[in-house]
């Protein structure tokens, strides 16, 4: 089933909201059961929605008021890309660093594939250095 570029946008905004809002069925809906990710920072290695469902978790532990902040979003054919914005406060363990109680805010990047109208594969990019930089976990670079 073909989709529009608006219906593509539509679909990682809602993605978006509803990981923001933590509905993690809702999430797993919106993907393809082969679905494949792209991102170094989530530790997926398995394909399907499963996986990232349970790495998106493992942030919320950590951030529980992490939010995704879209900014630009642009579409092309079965593509979707958005550059953004996360923030969240540090309120659970976050690969081995203790809570801090320090708010985060990185910029990052994602495109989306879509296929019959769910998510099928992301290459995403988030600036997890700067995250880590403003919880005092390392120096900032140059210092």
């Amino acid at each position: 089933m073909a989709t529009t570029a608006r219906e593509n946008k539509e679909l990682v905004r809602r993605f978006i909201d509803e990981a923001n809002d933590k509905h993690y069925d809702r999430v797993a809906e919106l993907f393809t059961a082969d679905y494949t990710r792209h991102d170094p920072d989530a530790r997926v290695d398995e394909t399907g929605p499963e996986p990232f469902v349970e790495a998106l978790r493992r942030l919320h532990e950590a951030f529980p008021d992490s939010e995704v902040h879209i900014g630009e979003i642009v579409a092309e054919g079965d593509l979707v890309a958005f550059e953004g914005t996360m923030t969240g406060t540090h309120e659970g363990v976050f690969r081995g660093l203790d809570p801090t109680g320090e708010t985060i805010e990185i910029p990052g990047n994602a495109m989306h594939r879509i296929r019959d109208g769910r998510i099928a594969e992301t290459w995403a990019t988030w600036n997890f250095l700067l995250g880590l930089q403003q919880l005092g976990a390392i120096d900032a670079l140059g210092e």
